[in-house]
């Protein structure tokens, strides 16, 4: 089952062999970035049943996957691509954060209190994500002892990955775009200026000076 993102079409195709085969080699590559996330690895039975609870979400640079002030309880995981986490303060966007493979994605406001999300989330460039409803979320949970392992654990790194981007986005900007640059290169290579501007807390054109000047010390 395929779903394409504001369509109100539901997609079924029979596909080749070789569409097969890369779909395989995708799904493997999407369980390694998942067991990756954090130090527990749950059993492959577990996330076999994970997965195929799950639905694929294709996306295109700017497509909005939650938008801001929508009630949407529904669990997301990072497939291919990066997504932001943004919002707004009455006056300009702000970046709050970055999702890559294997990041679980929840607005927490509908997901835990059922009220309008803070943040908006959306693509930066081509990605896909997969979707779990949040009834068959809750209900892995409490089927397998194993999976609410996984997600305490999970929950721990997440906490540890917030701390760790807050010595990140540290400093002046200089110092917080030589970390970005150290730390997570894939953002600065495939993610706007404008986005990385708003993320690291300066305008664009400040970026661009600060990057010539990082370009030329590293040669």
């Amino acid at each position: 089952m395929f779903y394409l993102l504001n369509s109100p079409f539901l997609f079924y195709y029979h596909p080749s062999p070789t569409a097969m085969k890369n779909t395989q080699n995708d799904l493997t590559d999407f369980k390694e970035h998942l067991h990756a996330e954090c130090t527990y690895r749950m059993a492959d039975e577990t996330m076999d049943e994970f997965v195929s609870r799950m639905t694929k979400i294709a996306l295109k640079d700017k497509d909005v996957l939650i938008p801001y002030g929508k009630l949407d309880n529904n669990v997301y995981i990072v497939n291919t691509g990066i997504l932001r986490y943004v919002y707004f303060d009455g006056v300009k966007e702000i970046t709050f954060g970055f999702a890559l493979p294997g990041t679980m994605m929840i607005s927490y406001y509908p997901f835990y209190k059922n009220e309008p999300s803070f943040f908006q989330i959306e693509a930066c460039g081509r990605a896909t994500v997969m979707k779990i409803t949040k009834q068959s979320f809750d209900e892995l949970t409490m089927q397998s002892n194993d999976f609410a392992r996984w997600i305490i654990r999970l929950s721990a790194a997440q906490l540890w990955h917030y701390e760790q981007k807050l010595s990140v986005v540290n400093g002046d900007a200089k110092e917080r775009l030589e970390s970005l640059f150290k730390n997570r290169p894939e953002i600065i290579e495939n993610v706007s200026s404008r986005i990385v501007a708003s993320y690291i807390g300066i305008i664009p054109s400040s970026l661009s000076r600060l990057k010539s000047k990082l370009m030329k010390k590293s040669r």
